[in-house]
């Protein structure tokens, strides 16, 4: 067991993220489940204050429908409310040139040089957008797949706001938090009835183990996830002896594109990925849990609900 966790942090997930959230403790559907704790209905053009300073290692994750006849989508950074400000980071989503371009705004005068990088995103999709600040580069995920990386140009110190603006529909999601976590992290949370808990990450090697375990230190639930075989394979301990092993369903997965799967808890577990229903499983929920070396854990005891953490194994 020892050699598999080393196996995989070597072939690794860049990037992790975990939430844990309350419902209304009725049973799970999928046909009311939401992809993301947060989602609501938020106005175009869409302008917030963040609450804390945008700091290394933290993500920042946008949602939204993109228009049919879509031209450009900006996203900026502001160093304070008002109209003319610097913008350390201004980045346009162009339809009409094909391209994503960065470039700051610092002191009335724009960069000399912008940045490109390919458009991954298509007229009348959804827009899946994340921004990880990391090693004084900007990392962009489009739609889950990584598109490249801008380099940093002006500090973050003084950003206290955020603007989407452009050709969306609406704005489902936003979202910014997160840091780098040392390797291995380890932590205990609650997972009773009436809980969720959400997993987005990057695979990038030929397999990854998703564990949960008991008071025990048996395995709860353990989720594998084989490229090489094709398969995701579930199966949980009873009285230190596994169980037979779940191989049916299709891998709704791919590698190097970030994917989320959310685990309901109730009087089962239900796990959803990608919107779809792998399993239920008949198992004691009202536990606690500890996901070793490898993965990592929301620590439920520290962090409030709608709270999410991003771990970055690098």
């Amino acid at each position: 067991m020892k050699n598999l966790f080393q196996v995989l942090v070597f072939v690794g997930l860049t990037l992790l993220e975990i939430s844990l959230s309350e419902d209304d403790g009725r049973q799970p559907k999928e046909a009311t489940y939401k992809k993301f704790v947060g989602e609501r209905h938020y106005m175009i053009p869409f302008k917030t204050r963040i609450s804390q300073p945008f700091q290394e290692g933290q993500t920042i994750h946008g949602v939204g429908m993109i228009k049919s006849d879509a031209k450009r989508i900006d996203i900026n950074f502001h160093k304070g409310a008002g109209a003319n400000v610097d913008l350390p980071l201004h980045l346009s989503i162009r339809f009409d040139e094909g391209k994503m371009v960065y470039n700051s705004y610092m002191n009335n005068v724009w960069g000399s040089k912008e940045q490109r990088l390919k458009n991954l995103f298509k007229p009348n999709t959804e827009m899946d957008i994340r921004i990880r600040i990391i090693n004084n580069k900007y990392q962009i995920f489009a739609n889950r797949m990584d598109a490249g990386t801008f380099e940093q140009r002006a500090p973050l110190d003084g950003v206290d706001h955020v603007s989407i603006s452009g050709d969306l529909i609406n704005l489902s999601l936003f979202h910014y938090g997160g840091r780098i976590f040392p390797i291995p992290y380890m932590a205990i949370a609650e997972v009773v009835p009436g809980k969720r808990l959400d997993i987005s990450l990057l695979p990038t090697g030929k397999r990854f183990n998703i564990n949960l375990y008991n008071s025990n230190r048996q395995h709860a639930l353990q989720i594998s996830v084989r490229f090489n075989e094709g398969t995701v394979v579930r199966n949980a301990m009873q009285n230190n002896d596994w169980g037979r092993e779940e191989r049916e369903g299709v891998i709704p997965i791919v590698k190097d594109e970030i994917f989320s799967s959310t685990v309901f808890a109730s009087r089962h577990l239900r796990i959803v990925a990608h919107q779809m229903i792998l399993e239920l499983w008949k198992l004691m929920v009202n536990v606690k849990y500890f996901l070793p070396q490898l993965m990592m854990q929301l620590v439920y005891k520290i962090f409030p609900p709608h709270r999410s953490i991003y771990l970055l194994l690098l």
